[in-house]
């Protein structure tokens, strides 16, 4: 449930909402930030109420989830749909939009440019507070994700999360993750995949090989998903989009996260 506080959207500019997860209560502002030279980046972020971590939230598709002033979203899908999921799970999550400068995330994702993007969200979060942020993305998201783990480095995240890989091109709207220097990943990483996704750019069978390539990743791990609805689009939703089972598996992403932060190696700026 949330309750609005409407107003003209400015760069800086939050606006305080009410999240109600669950039984949990999470505070949720939208926010605009500078990022490059008359670029601005907007993301809704969610706090938890206890957080034991932070995550960035990268949907996939072309990335423009179309973040309102009120805080509502165009797309509401696995990720840029998560905020109760995930802060009712002890992260607090800031979910991105795409830049001023864009309509697409297509041909960026992999940039310097989008880096610098995510950069000052990162910035954002360690700002709120000192623990680990997480960059987790959902198809292309991935690609976004593991861009912000190899070309920002210390600045980037403390690890990350790849559900639903892109790991080929059927068509110009695919973002494989490889087209990111995975060799170059030092961060932790969970592959997160259902075991029967249809989306033709996305196999189950294609992740084992990808995860192998990760040299310099520890630990790199997956978590096999099952069950859930098959129905609709089976790039957009269905398996893919682990519908009707969203909660369970952000639960397994949560409970991962925890785990290897319980071990003490994953710290803020690490």
């Amino acid at each position: 449930m949330f309750s609005i506080l409407e107003g003209p959207m400015k760069p800086g500019l939050l606006i305080a909402l009410a999240l109600v997860a669950g039984g949990a209560f999470a505070q949720v502002e939208v926010k605009e930030l500078p990022t490059r030279p008359d670029v601005t980046i907007r993301f809704v972020y969610a706090r938890a109420e206890n957080p034991v971590a932070n995550a960035v939230l990268f949907q996939g598709g072309p990335g423009n989830i179309g973040i309102f002033p009120n805080g509502s979203m165009r797309v509401e899908n696995f990720l840029s749909g998560g905020a109760a999921r995930f802060t009712q799970n002890g992260i607090s999550v800031a979910i991105v939009d795409v830049p001023s400068d864009r309509r697409s995330l297509d041909e960026f994702r992999h940039t310097q440019e989008h880096a610098q993007d995510v950069a000052a969200v990162i910035a954002f979060l360690r700002q709120q507070n000192k623990l680990p942020v997480w960059a987790i993305g959902t198809s292309n998201g991935s690609l976004s994700a593991a861009t912000a783990a190899v070309l920002l480095r210390e600045r980037g995240p403390d690890g990350i999360v790849l559900t639903s890989s892109t790991t080929s091109k059927p068509g110009p709207a695919a973002h494989p993750v490889t087209d990111a220097a995975l060799d170059r990943v030092t961060v932790p990483t969970l592959f997160v995949h259902h075991k029967d996704d249809a989306c033709r750019g996305t196999p189950y069978g294609a992740i084992p090989g990808v995860m192998a390539t990760m040299k310099q990743a520890r630990p790199v791990d997956l978590i096999t998903v099952e069950g859930g609805e098959n129905r609709g689009n089976p790039c957009h939703t269905g398996y893919h989009q682990f519908l009707g089972i969203e909660a369970t598996v952000t639960q397994q992403i949560a409970d991962w996260i925890k785990r290897y932060q319980s071990k003490g190696k994953a710290g803020a700026g690490s």
